[in-house]
């Protein structure tokens, strides 16, 4: 996982899939070196991080992990889709 000042850039579908399902969108999909992984970069901001903190780190029945699941499934299957274009 990278980070630099305006993008967060993670190879995690499952973390771009929570962020996602809470409403932010990616802002790309990009190669790594490994043929077999994909990057989601999404923009950066204070909200961005706060979501990353909650996911890594937070208690796993903190409220701010509650996804619905039709928002998950959603965001999932619309990540696959554009993986596989």
């Amino acid at each position: 996982m990278v980070e630099d000042r305006d993008k967060f850039r993670t190879t995690s579908l499952a973390l771009a899939t929570f962020l996602c399902a809470k409403g932010r969108w990616f802002t790309g999909i990009h190669q790594t070196e490994s043929a077999a992984k994909k990057e989601f970069a999404f923009s950066s901001d204070s909200l961005l991080d706060e979501l990353v903190d909650a996911y890594k780190f937070g208690e796993r029945d903190s409220k701010d992990l509650l996804v619905p699941v039709h928002k998950y499934e959603q965001a999932r299957n619309e990540l696959l889709d554009r993986l596989n274009e």
